[in-house]
């Protein structure tokens, strides 16, 4: 048997720069590409960062005014209390009595008015009716004159 002695070829081309140029520039371009990434994905969350910071200071000073809301509110409940009990018409009549020497008029001391009937307030009010007729007349006319 005859064995056939096979061919190898080792030889490789000469190395070149001109390669090393190009991958020069695609290596920048990467770099550059990302550095890009890098920073906006960076901007991207300092400006959710920010967002969330801005919420939270939010949502303090938001329970600081219902806490301020919740106070006044129980002030104001017991303000009114307050106004009822010293609105009680058992308590001024007391106070009249013992500290400014009030008392209940006797049946000598009431006097009653008469208003008159609700026919002369009507009359009354018909002559102001009659001004107000003659100055809009008027007014009419002094409108006629500045034309």
């Amino acid at each position: 048997m005859i064995v056939a002695q096979r061919d190898y070829n080792y030889e490789y081309p000469p190395y070149t720069s001109e390669k090393t140029g190009q991958v020069k520039k695609s290596k920048k371009k990467k770099k550059l590409k990302n550095l890009a990434l890098i920073l906006f994905v960076g901007s991207l969350s300092v400006m959710i960062l920010f967002r969330y910071a801005v919420i939270y200071q939010k949502s303090i000073a938001l329970d600081k005014m219902e806490e301020n809301i919740r106070y006044t509110e129980n002030l104001n409940q017991q303000l009114k209390a307050k106004i009822a009990a010293m609105s009680d018409p058992v308590r001024i009549e007391k106070i009249a009595k013992d500290k400014l020497g009030m008392q209940q008029p006797d049946e000598s001391q009431v006097v009653y008015v008469n208003v008159g009937k609700i026919d002369t307030v009507a009359k009354n009010q018909k002559p102001e009716d009659k001004n107000v007729e003659r100055s809009n007349f008027f007014m009419r006319i002094l409108g006629v004159l500045n034309r």
